[in-house]
């Protein structure tokens, strides 16, 4: 632990209640320990960072000349509002709730390798565990063949699965024998995958790169190399320690069998054929289901108001900004504003526009408002069904802040094409350096105009969305 002490303190940031943590020493500015950009004698003191306030503000003299002189803006500019009886927070920035785990730790410690396509395709949640821990441990090198055993000691053999037997060799068992070659052959042509004597690896590879075109062709290129390894092996292990003959036959059953079952167990709704280029055929013309949605825009009840907010992000984290358009009973425009933020994070850019809008309303006097937005998970941290992360708490606080100075807040979720009014008002943020406010359609930028006079109208969008069900075709 002492070891990586250095390294673990680094994603340690203290969040400023009471002002107890050590000026010096804990990250509270967010740039690590300060006593790290001075070689001031002062770092050893133990002062707290309310030793450097006064009245609740900044001593502007005592920072100038103590604080790294690089970093005396930003302490200036960094905004604490002190509570006594509250003890700073530790929060762990690495999880979104600030609690600590060993998992995160562990994470930043460790010499993670790069993910690759071979290790994430070799495991599947439906495909048996030990077919998949066999594939593993082949193309690793890691099973008991002849070229193995003989670094024990042990003389070459020949193989079992072959008429015309060669080495007892991982490469030779499961992919250049003649007798591996004809299963590969054989499942290979109806996919249309090219069968060239390749290696091993690149043999796998290439069934894992053709284009899928649906979920059950996906799984289907995905588990037949794993059914291939593991019944070539089985094959071969029954010819050796069994006493059976080495069947391609019965291979090429076992195989089919495993990719039947595996089909009928995730797509049980399908009458799947036994016969293998039959099972091919039906799978390349197997099409999604598309869910069709219609989405319309409702008004609110009388003697309230209707506020539509939406974030906007050029890339996460990046430019972002908020946009939000508020409606009367008749869905007649009250205000809709475009506000850019700077740089944030698009759940950021959500909780400000949720911000912007109600304290509008409040400004407005309006006291009975339905927030409407399309953040399911900001619905939520509103409703506190969930805990938002450390990052955004005092924007949460401000955003129930600002909504004790209204009567009644409700706040629900809609779907996106229910709110592209706000969406483009918040995407039109991005082309403008100050906040514009708009009383009038004449106002609105001419997306946002059109967007408005269809929800006016009580016109309905569709929303089509494909998913993961696939059918038969007709």
């Amino acid at each position: 632990m002492m070891r990586n002490k250095q390294t673990l303190e680094n994603h340690i940031l203290w969040k400023i209640r009471s002002g107890s943590s050590s000026f010096w020493w804990d990250n509270w500015l967010g740039v690590g320990p300060l006593a790290h950009f001075t070689t001031n004698s002062k770092r050893f003191n133990n002062d707290k960072v309310t030793d450097f306030m006064e009245d609740g503000q900044w001593n502007i003299r005592k920072v100038s000349q103590l604080a790294p002189h690089e970093q005396v803006q930003k302490i200036l500019s960094f905004q604490i509002q002190l509570h006594q009886g509250q003890q700073d927070q530790a929060v762990w920035t690495l999880n979104s709730n600030g609690i600590f785990s060993v998992s995160s730790a562990w994470n930043i410690i460790r010499e993670a390798r790069e993910k690759t396509k071979l290790n994430t395709y070799t495991w599947h949640k439906s495909i048996p565990f030990k077919c998949s821990f066999l594939l593993w441990r082949t193309i690793r090198g890691k099973l008991p063949t002849n070229e193995n055993l003989a670094k024990f000691g042990v003389g070459p053999n020949r193989c079992y699965c072959c008429y015309s037997p060669g080495f007892d060799t991982i490469e030779h068992t499961f992919n250049s024998g003649s007798f591996a070659r004809n299963i590969w052959r054989y499942f290979a042509v109806s996919l249309g995958i090219q069968t060239d004597h390749l290696p091993l690896r690149n043999n796998i590879m290439r069934w894992w790169n053709t284009n899928h075109n649906n979920e059950a062709h996906k799984l289907i290129l995905q588990s037949t190399p794993i059914f291939i390894c593991w019944n070539l092996w089985k094959n071969r292990c029954s010819k050796k320690y069994g006493g059976k003959q080495s069947s391609m036959a019965r291979v090429r059953h076992l195989v089919m069998l495993d990719t039947f079952k595996l089909l009928q167990t995730t797509f049980h709704y399908i009458n799947w054929p036994l016969e293998w280029w039959k099972l091919c055929k039906l799978i390349e013309n197997c099409t999604h289901d598309t869910k069709v949605t219609m989405v319309q825009w409702t008004k609110p009840p009388d003697k309230w108001v209707k506020i539509n907010t939406d974030g906007s992000a050029l890339c996460n984290p990046g430019s972002i900004g908020a946009g939000g358009i508020i409606r009367n009973q008749n869905g007649e425009l009250i205000l809709a504003f475009s506000t850019p933020l700077g740089q944030g994070t698009n759940n950021q850019a959500e909780v400000e526009a949720a911000i912007l809008g109600l304290s509008w309303c409040a400004n407005l006097r309006y006291k009975n408002v339905i927030l409407e937005v399309d953040s399911q998970v900001l619905v939520d941290w509103f409703k506190n069904s969930k805990t938002a992360p450390w990052s955004l708490a005092d924007q949460m606080q401000n955003l129930q802040h600002t909504v004790t100075k209204l009567n009644q807040v409700k706040c629900i979720h809609t779907l996106r094409e229910a709110n592209y009014v706000a969406d483009s008002l918040a995407k039109h943020s991005h082309h403008i350096t100050n906040s514009q406010v708009f009383s009038n359609i004449q106002q609105l930028p001419k997306l946002a105009a059109a967007y408005f006079k269809q929800d006016l109208a009580g016109m309905a969008s569709f929303r089509r969305r494909k998913i993961k069900r696939i059918k038969e075709p007709p």
